[in-house]
Formats: structure tokens, C-alpha cells, sequence
């Protein structure tokens, strides 16, 4: 048997909420050091999808492999979880100090002044005074709690993060100084990410690959440039063209049909077919398979060509 390259495979994996499927049979790989953007509607599946790869849920279907292994609804210290809400993620009754610690305890890693050194020099890293190594969340600024939020999954040495919307809560000035931040840690620690986010701007930024999300499916995949510059899902031009644009003449009034999907009783075919403009009968009838559209680049639509 052939050995993967990948760090990361994930093989049509399901989960579901009860009646609600919300990842319905994605999958995808990613190599060392790479990185995915994960970008949809709210309720499209997104944060399901990464709290699956991150071991917080088991798939009820298909395989998620790390290096090889297996690892459905395996917590591993080399793929880490950043949460939208650090506020929410952090324990309210712990000091930062202790917050970063976290993990090194948990693992055995060290000695007490050993965990106290590497905590120091990771908050360093992440832009954190030490000083504020005595503080409480809710003495720090948001900017400042979701370096704190990275921080803890850093001084595991990870390989793959996790990032969930991390800059959504932030102001626009926090936000790039956190993904000026981001940008540099890749590099210097060698890291995958995942960026699970809606705004394709900041996707376009951090990520060389993109994954389209429609109702717990992935619809588009690819480059980040090819996909962005020639969409070839009707989903995907329609978030592209809703994305807003500086300058206000060159904006357009973009014609959204329909609602999000109902995930309780999804439309047979296409599960975009409704909103759809260029929907016919096969879309209507027929599940599109992923079509080739270029290298690197495919379609899960019957009109990608």
C-alpha cells in the first residue's frame, strides 16, 4: 500500500444533529504545512466540520486520518482548536498564566519552572506583555484574550490549527494585527491551518486553498486565486458577488432566490437548484458530481463547464 503524503485526509465523513445532517459526505486532503479556507453561510456545515478534524465530534460516517491514522473523535496534541468567541473559550476563574499552562500539565510535560519558561517565551510570540501572565480574561482587551486563545494551542508545538472564525469578533485594526500574526507563525512554526471564515477577503489573504460550503456539502474547491477569479459553482459567484467592494459605483445589486436550504428535508439533485438562476430538470433531479475544471480546481455542479 502506497504511503500518503498528507497530513491531513478526510473521507466522506457525516455528522449529524439528530434529524439535522450538517456535514453530509465531504472530503478532502491537505498536505503539510498548507492552507484551506473553509467559507459558506452560516449553518453551511463549517464549524461542524473543524470540531470533527479537531476530535470534539465523532462522525457518525466515513474517516478522518491524521499522518496516516485514523483519529475519528480522537482529541491530538498536533491539531489545535481556535474558537470565534475567546471570551466564551477561556476559563473565566483562571489567570492567563494558568490558561497556557493548561496543556503542558495535562500532557506532563516538564517541570513547574520549565512550563513557566515556555509559557513565558509563547506569549511572547503571540504579542502578549508577560506582565498580563497574573490577569484574568475579563481584564484583557478582546485582541488580547484571542492571543491568549492561540497562545495555549501553540505551546503544544501543533502542526494543524484549527482557526474558526478568529478575527470576526475583533475590530478591523485588531483583526489584521491578529492576521499579520497568523501569517508569521505559519512560517516560523511550519504550520497547517484551516480558516474556517465568511469573510473571503481575509481568505484571500491567508489561504492557498479554498473550500466552498453549501449546506453541509462542499461545492467548490481549489486555489484560492483560480476559485475566487473563475468561480465555477453558481453558489460560489453568488457569496463573491454579495462579498461588498470599496468603491460604491462599482457595486451591484446582486439577486439572492430563496433561502438557505432547509437541512430537515434538503431538495432532492443539486441541493442549490432553488436559489439557483441556471437550474434545469438534471440539477433539480440528479446529485452533480465534482467536475474537473482545471488543474486544481473542481466543481460539484452539472453547469461547471
Amino acid at each position: 500500500m502506497m504511503k500518503s503524503n498528507n497530513l491531513l485526509e478526510v473521507k466522506n465523513i457525516v455528522y449529524a444533529y439528530g434529524q439535522v445532517t450538517a456535514v453530509d459526505g465531504v472530503s478532502f486532503a491537505l498536505v503539510d504545512k498548507d492552507s484551506l479556507g473553509l467559507v459558506g453561510e452560516s449553518g453551511s456545515g463549517k464549524s461542524t466540520l473543524g470540531r470533527c478534524i479537531a476530535g470534539l465530534l465523532k462522525p457518525q460516517r466515513g474517516r478522518i486520518l491524521y499522518r496516516g491514522h485514523v483519529i475519528n473523535g480522537q482529541l491530538h496534541k498536533e491539531i489545535q482548536l481556535v474558537f470565534q468567541d475567546s471570551f466564551a473559550a477561556l476559563n473565566p476563574r483562571m489567570k492567563v498564566g494558568s490558561l497556557v499552562e493548561e496543556g503542558l500539565i495535562i500532557n506532563r510535560n516538564g517541570n513547574k519552572e520549565e512550563r513557566r519558561r515556555k509559557v513565558r517565551e509563547v506569549l511572547q510570540t503571540v504579542g502578549i506583555d508577560p506582565e498580563l501572565i497574573s490577569r484574568f480574561p475579563h481584564q484583557l482587551s478582546g485582541g488580547q484574550r484571542q492571543r491568549v486563545a492561540l497562545a495555549r494551542t501553540l505551546i503544544l508545538n501543533p502542526r494543524l490549527l484549527i482557526l474558526d472564525e478568529p478575527v470576526s469578533s475583533l475590530d478591523v485594526t485588531t483583526g489584521m494585527r491578529l492576521l499579520s500574526l497568523l501569517r508569521d507563525l505559519k512560517f516560523k512554526h511550519n504550520l497547517a491551518y484551516i480558516f474556517i471564515s465568511h469573510d473571503l477577503a481575509v481568505v484571500r489573504q491567508i489561504c492557498r486553498r479554498v473550500a466552498v460550503m453549501y449546506a453541509g456539502k462542499i461545492v467548490e474547491l481549489g486555489d484560492v486565486e483560480a476559485v475566487f477569479s473563475r468561480p465555477a459553482h453558481f453558489y460560489t459567484k453568488l457569496l463573491l458577488e454579495a462579498h461588498p467592494i470599496p468603491d460604491p459605483e462599482q457595486r451591484k445589486v446582486i439577486e439572492i432566490r430563496g433561502e438557505a436550504v432547509d437541512l430537515l428535508s434538503p431538495p432532492s439533485g443539486c441541493r442549490f437548484h432553488p436559489r439557483c438562476l441556471a437550474a434545469d430538470q438534471r440539477c433539480r433531479r440528479v446529485p452533480p458530481p465534482f467536475i474537473k475544471v482545471a488543474d486544481n480546481h473542481k466543481a460539484a455542479c452539472h453547469k461547471a463547464l
